[in-house]
């Protein structure tokens, strides 16, 4: 059974998007960072200073990174953005890559964190680079300066609106691994419609908090109602 939660133009699912994901329809562009495998890269352990980084900001594992990421259930859409897919590229077809420069190196993040991260991209084309300044495990910079540190992986809200920007500002923009809602604030921040899914009901519940803040502070599409939430379940076969 999932759960839906509707915050003004955000569909927010709480459960395996594995199961959400047929019923939904339309225009979608997915923008996500799937998990991709590290646990399972590293003999079903996290790295040791992606452990240590982890385990200081309280943070639990990631549902499903401890097996290989098959990324099929999400190339069935109009386009999709995904992050890490330098992990699994022998299972996605041809598209560009989109390419994170941290401006950090060795000296900033260590030997245990990238310095780039790439994501794949659907559609054909020249790749680009997005570069923003961002320490490891550490406080935010740009829109997230001063946010707290809540999923071990989470994006910049800067980055995922570049990725957006790079879609084509879609009609409707979907994470499936939703994590804590770095996409959905960046969704909100442009004036799309987002729908999310999270699997793990802390990082869910914080999703919902900082996507309906994003809605209190940015204009929306008229004329949903705004920053009120509303539940229901959804029983799925």
């Amino acid at each position: 059974m999932a759960e839906k939660v509707v915050i003004g133009n955000a569909e927010l699912w709480h459960g395996d998007c594995r199961e959400v994901l047929p019923h939904l329809s339309g225009r979608i562009a997915i923008v996500s960072d799937p998990p991709y495998g590290i646990a399972f890269q590293h003999g079903g352990h996290l790295g040791k200073a992606y452990a240590g980084a982890k385990a200081k900001s309280n943070n639990e594992k990631i549902h499903g990174d401890a097996e290989p990421f098959k990324p099929g259930h999400l190339l069935t859409f109009e386009q999709a953005i995904l992050f890490g897919a330098d992990h699994y590229a022998q299972e996605l077809p041809r598209g560009r890559w989109l390419a994170w420069d941290k401006l950090g190196g060795q000296d900033t993040y260590g030997d245990s964190f990238s310095d780039v991260e790439y994501a794949w991209h659907s559609k054909t084309g020249a790749a680009r680079i997005f570069r923003m300044v961002w320490k490891g495990m550490c406080q935010g910079a740009g829109k997230d300066k001063g946010t707290r540190r809540t999923h071990p992986t989470q994006k910049p809200v800067n980055l995922m609106e570049w990725c957006i920007e790079q879609a084509g500002r879609p009609a409707v923009v979907c994470d499936p691994y939703m994590g804590t809602g770095a996409t959905g604030v960046a969704a909100m921040n442009l004036g799309l419609r987002f729908i999310g899914v999270e699997i793990h009901r802390p990082y869910f519940d914080i999703a919902c908090e900082r996507i309906e803040a994003a809605q209190r502070q940015a204009p929306l599409l008229p004329p949903e109602p705004a920053a009120v939430a509303v539940q229901q379940t959804l029983e799925l076969p």
